[in-house]
């Protein structure tokens, strides 16, 4: 195995490890927190998101944005692949995932600042 390997595998862990410490302290604590993929859900399957598709060289892209009182999401998507979401409360942002970044995993918990309406 080459050491790109083995820095991938050991990154790969360390979010894991850290995802899990989060998940952890937020339930002890009854911190309110969501994942990037259960976020994602509910942005798709919320009432007043607005959906629009393209195809750009050939593929297809989704973008959603979802605009509730003083929320904001905002979210691009290939077929099931989630590229980017962003969310706000107010002018505050909360979560900022790209999918070609190390720093948050689908499934690592995001303190939420107030419940999703």
């Amino acid at each position: 195995m080459s050491k790109n390997k083995y820095k991938d595998k050991a990154l790969s862990a360390v979010n894991k490890i850290k995802a899990n410490v989060k998940e952890t302290y937020y339930h002890m604590k009854d911190i309110p927190s969501i994942t990037v993929q259960e976020l994602a859900e509910k942005i798709k399957t919320h009432p007043n998101t607005h959906t629009t598709k393209k195809k750009l060289l050939g593929i297809s892209f989704t973008f959603y944005r979802l605009k509730t009182d003083d929320e904001y999401f905002y979210m691009e998507a290939n077929n099931a692949r989630i590229l980017q979401l962003d969310g706000y409360v107010g002018e505050k942002q909360f979560v900022s995932y790209r999918s070609y970044r190390d720093s948050y995993e689908l499934n690592t918990p995001i303190k939420l600042p107030a419940p999703i309406k």
